[in-house]
């Protein structure tokens, strides 16, 4: 690490998230990352949908045919959520599979809920974090940090203002000497079975996600590369190519079955 930079670290959303601040002194950079931490905490009372007085919470409890008004940051992270859904054919799915197509979202009215003809169950486990991470990224700005990187546990991290070398590929990327990349205001997001074993849930054949072992995403967003790091490991590498040719700058890691990793896009 630069001996100029600062480390700190934080838990919410369930994982542990840090702040690496380059350029500043360590009293400022302490100051400026504990107002990233206040906005990672309040974005988590909205988002968390274990709690029933969130945002989140609250339109799982709606009725079909009922909506509630949320904060602008609920309704930012849902359009997002619902671009991953459109780009990757519903394989990324806010709501796993329960119902997708009855999500209303009224952005003049700061509203979401149901349509009448059905409702499902909202989750942004898959999404959250890398949107938390890119509204931190705007926290800085404010306090005119140029040069750092957030990162989100061992699933998402966000480089900003110079190259920064993030390791990438894991084990597979060791062996094929493709273990590190180095990004300038892109983020990286990793998923996988390595950590949490056989978690991702694929919403179109509501089965267990085994097409790949693991797979990477780099993009701009951090909310993107989260949710798009989700889907590649559901995805066939012809649609990864399509999607990756159709959207310039986002890049696909993906370790196949047979253990070989293989890198899409430029």
């Amino acid at each position: 690490m630069n001996p100029t930079a600062h480390s700190f670290t934080h838990e919410a959303m369930t994982t542990q998230f840090e702040v690496i601040v380059a350029g500043q002194k360590h009293e400022y950079a302490r100051q400026a990352s504990a107002a990233v931490f206040r906005e990672f905490d309040h974005i988590e009372k909205l988002l968390n949908k274990y709690d029933a007085g969130s945002d989140i919470g609250q339109i799982n409890l709606l009725a079909a045919g009922e909506s509630a008004r949320v904060g602008i940051e609920t309704l930012e992270c849902l359009e997002r959520a619902v671009w991953a859904h459109d780009v990757s054919a519903g394989l990324f799915d806010p709501t796993v599979g329960t119902g997708f197509q009855w999500l209303d979202i009224d952005r003049e009215a700061f509203s979401v809920g149901w349509k009448k003809e059905g409702k499902g169950e909202l989750d942004l486990g898959g999404i959250g974090k890398g949107y938390a991470i890119d509204k931190a990224a705007e926290v800085l700005a404010d306090w005119d940090v140029t040069e750092a990187v957030i990162n989100g546990g061992t699933s998402t991290v966000l480089a900003l203002g110079k190259e920064w070398t993030l390791g990438v590929g894991g084990p597979w990327g060791e062996k094929v000497g493709l273990s590190s990349v180095t990004l300038k205001d892109q983020a990286l997001s990793g998923s996988g079975t390595e950590v949490k074993g056989d978690h991702i849930f694929n919403p179109v054949t509501r089965k267990s996600a085994s097409r790949h072992l693991a797979a990477w995403a780099i993009h701009s967003s951090a909310a993107a590369s989260d949710a798009l790091s989700t889907a590649f490991m559901m995805m066939e590498q012809e649609k990864i190519e399509q999607l990756c040719a159709a959207h310039p700058g986002t890049v696909a890691f993906v370790v196949k079955q047979d253990e070989s990793l293989k890198k899409i896009g430029v």
